[in-house]
């Protein structure tokens, strides 16, 4: 999905040169003003909830309350218990003007959350948009962090507190468009060429991991029908790819409630939904898509700049201030206000190349939480329809399967419906001075490409076009959906993969499936493969000495194997040109980064062709272990250089699943965690389940209140934990 560390609070590198000048003046020296927190109310509170909370060998918090939001209460103190910094940290990226910024780069993000809507949006719209469900969801989930807070001042964020669930619905509502795309945007419009590239929109998923570095991700998702498996199963694997760290990586529980509700699977610090996962009746997984969800149009201003022109008139702004506070020292803090204007299209941004506005597919619609609660209560295909038809999440593709045997690919967008103008670029700079151009319609559900019950017997996506599926006739056709989509076409090398493993198989075991899911390889049409010929393809008679060099690319066969001698300098030379290629950004030289990483190796191992085990790691701590996969294999890992001739994951495979109905219907349910279950140095389940992380091994999930209670290691009321 599209958000990483620098993103959520985020905005310090995506809009710096945005407000900057806000910062610089209009500065006023304030009482600092803080949210009031009364620990005796948070207990008193906590006291309302029936939940327990349960953990396994591995750690692992699996949650039961006697109703849904009960279930939240306990999830947010268990999730707490395990990371509560990164929680606080994610949450005050939503409190607007209510935050207490530590220096200007924070109160910049206090100004986005303003500025795109979100505070105005949960003020207005959180009790008629949300069902009381859902309300109670968020409630019992902001209860558990005030309850946890309360227990533990020393570690509590001031002015925080006390969490409330409007708190966590204006989280959700800005993880939404950062999903699909605006921290792009944003970034593009503060460029020095704000021309926005039709070719960004079929880049792959893209996420800030460190400043200034970026790695594309993706996920992988496969469902396979009794009628392809070798044993009359229905399986699903569920693997969705994230950074390992941070706001955006995959926290692994298991929700429960006597209201019916059972669901196992990952979620995200500061919000009660869990986003993939399985629950006895129905496996789902998730993976990012990039439709054309956002506009971006460039006003006229009038004589007033205080107006815009629209239809041959010139209309007021919207206007309406944002404020900051800054906190100075002790008691005081600089407070900031910056105008934040709107036009019909929506958010207003000054550029110094001029004046945008922006409009975002979910802008005005805070039920991407309640779709995704209702996601997890679904137990058929029917009823998981039935809540995808809400399209409040913009985006994300869907792979499911249920116990009936049925499965399907989704290609799921809040689709705008816009007008059909040939010479007309969506993906472009769009004329402000349209209201034909201004939409506020979408497409339905059934609109876009999907596949349900194909005769293939398998769906399979790996963030790549939906019109490549089972490389059959039955694949939807691009030619049936309009150009305005903004549909994908690429191929990704996860997606070359997969199809081609999987149409060659007459019927796929469970072996099979997951040899497919931890495959290490590159198919000869990737772009892996196509910049290998490329470098070999050029003159180096210049360099000779780069000939032992050349001699371990030419040997590469395409694998990222642990013994592989050729993986190494190959990929060291692909992820930094090749995804970038991918992407649509601009790369190093391909001779630059081939000299590079040959120098890096040499360097550090003495040789241009050490295994792929001595440099390609997963690291925690003093914990490392070697891996096995790259990027952009169905085995993804994205690493980041040490210094010491090694890599570091630092994004790719996270929390792996696989879904199982055998033939006479009995569920199943796998995973394994790339860390474990805790963020916290010394905690035994810091590390725990990274050998079998590399490993490839998956351990048994258990599903049933009966199998919970039998397996845990640890019970009981949250706030009632004995030491260890």
């Amino acid at each position: 999905m599209r958000v990483g560390r620098i993103i959520l609070i985020a905005v310090p590198v995506v809009l710096a040169l945005a407000v900057a000048g806000a910062f610089a003046a209009g500065l006023r020296l304030v009482p600092l003003e803080v949210r009031s927190f009364d620990e005796d109310v948070a207990l008193t509170e906590a006291m309302y909830f029936e939940a327990e909370i349960f953990r396994d060998e591995w750690g692992v918090p699996r949650v039961l309350g006697a109703t849904d939001g009960d279930a939240a209460f306990a999830l947010a103190y268990a999730h707490a218990e395990d990371d509560f910094p990164t929680i606080q940290y994610a949450l005050r990226a939503a409190l607007g003007p209510e935050m207490l910024a530590a220096d200007e780069s924070e109160a910049r993000g206090a100004y986005l959350v303003q500025a795109l809507g979100v505070t105005d949006l949960v003020a207005a719209e959180y009790e008629t948009q949300l069902t009381l469900d859902t309300r109670a969801l968020l409630s019992g989930y902001a209860a558990g962090l005030n309850y946890y807070a309360a227990l533990h001042p020393d570690e509590r964020v001031r002015d925080l507190f006390p969490v409330t669930g409007r708190d966590v619905a204006a989280l959700a509502a800005f993880y939404f468009p950062l999903f699909y795309g605006m921290s792009d945007v944003l970034t593009e419009l503060f460029a020095p060429d704000v021309q926005r590239d039709g070719a960004r929109g079929q880049e792959l998923q893209v996420h800030f991991i460190a400043p200034g570095e970026q790695h594309e991700l993706g996920s992988n998702a496969i469902a396979v029908a009794p009628s392809r498996s070798d044993d009359g199963a229905t399986r699903v694997v569920i693997n969705s790819h994230q950074p390992v760290e941070g706001p955006v990586a995959w926290y692994e529980t298991h929700m429960m409630s006597a209201e019916g509700l059972n669901f196992a699977g990952g979620t995200f610090p500061g919000v009660p939904v869990l986003h993939l996962g399985a629950n006895p009746g129905l496996a789902h997984a998730a993976t990012i898509n990039r439709p054309d969800l956002i506009d971006v149009y460039a006003l006229t201003l009038g004589p007033d700049d205080r107006s815009y022109l629209l239809d041959g008139e010139y209309v007021p702004f919207e206007r309406s201030t944002a404020r900051m506070l800054v906190h100075l020292w002790g008691p005081f803090a600089f407070q900031v206000k910056r105008p934040i204007e709107r036009s019909v299209h929506g958010t207003v941004l000054r550029t110094e190349r001029g004046v945008f506005a922006i409009r975002h597919a979910t802008q005005g619609d805070l039920r991407g939480v309640e779709q995704t609660y209702r996601l997890m209560q679904a137990q058929t295909l029917a009823e998981y329809e039935a809540a995808m038809e809400m399209l409040a999440m913009g985006n994300t593709n869907r792979v499911v399967g249920d116990s009936s045997g049925r499965i399907a690919r989704y290609y799921n967008a809040r689709m705008p419906l816009r007008l059909e103008e040939p010479e007309l670029d969506w993906r472009g700079i769009l004329p402000g001075d349209r209201s034909d151009l201004v939409w506020s319609e979408f497409a339905p559900f059934s609109a876009l490409p999907h596949m349900v019950d194909p005769q293939a017997g398998y769906v399979v996506d790996a963030n790549h076009t939906p019109f490549r599926v089972t490389l059959s006739e039955e694949d939807p056709q691009e030619g049936d959906f309009p150009r305005t989509f903004g549909i994908e076409t690429h191929m990704t090398n996860r997606g070359l993969v997969a199809t081609t493993a999987l149409a060659a198989l007459e019927t796929i075991s469970r072996e099979a499936l997951l040899a497919i899911k931890w495959d290490h390889s590159y198919h000869p049409d990737s772009q892996a493969m196509q910049l290998r010929a490329e470098l070999l393809s050029r003159d180096w008679s210049g360099e000779p000495e780069l000939a032992d060099a050349l001699a371990v690319i030419e040997g590469w066969d395409g694998r990222a194997d642990s013994d592989n001698r050729h993986a190494a300098l190959s990929l060291l030379i692909y992820q930094p040109v090749g995804i970038a290629r991918l992407a649509g950004r601009d790369s190093p030289a391909l001779d630059e980064a081939f000299r590079d990483a040959a120098d890096y190796l040499m360097t550090h191992h003495g040789r241009y062709d050490p295994p792929w085990r001595d440099v390609n790691f997963i690291r925690r701590g003093d914990v490392a272990v070697p891996l096995q996969g790259g990027p952009d294999t169905l085995r993804a890992v994205y690493g980041q250089r040490n210094g010491d001739g090694t890599l570091s994951m630092v994004a790719g495979d996270g929390l792996v699943m696989l879904a199982e109905w055998d033939a006479d219907g009995e569920f199943s349910l796998w995973a394994v965690h790339h860390f474990g279950s805790s963020n916290r140095p010394g905690d035994p389940h810091y590390t725990s389940q990274m050998q079998d992380f590399a490993d490839e091994v998956l351990r048994r999930v258990p599903m049933t209140v009966e199998a919970v209670r039998g397996t845990a290691v640890e019970a009981y009321r949250p706030g009632e934990r004995a030491a260890p």
